[in-house]
């Protein structure tokens, strides 16, 4: 999985060169809360925040809350607890996530 900052999905949107496009149809690719903020803020019309938003959505999630909570784990050097299977996403973009199983 690959995770993607905006201007990467701006690029893509605009002019996809065919390696741009042969590493989004080749690999998992994720946003997150803030890349989508950044997007949609970006809209000149509703009918375009409407078409974005649609588009971003073929996208994999990762909430913005649960990317702040994985960096706060790493940077105290402590594994992190959870259910949410967004963490384990993450874990494969960010190896040095440490995930306790009990």
């Amino acid at each position: 999985m690959i995770l993607v900052d905006t201007c990467v999905i701006i690029n893509y949107l605009r002019a996809p060169t065919p390696e741009i496009k042969k590493i989004f149809q080749k690999n998992e690719i994720a946003i997150c809360g803030v890349v989508m903020a950044e997007l949609l803020r970006g809209a000149v019309s509703e009918k375009q925040f409407n078409q974005l938003k649609s588009s971003l959505e073929c996208f994999e999630y990762i909430p913005f809350q649960d990317t702040m909570i994985a960096l706060l784990a790493m940077k105290a050097a402590c594994p992190l607890w959870t259910t949410d299977r967004h963490f384990s996403i993450l874990q494969s973009v960010l190896p040095e996530l440490k995930l306790f199983t009990p």
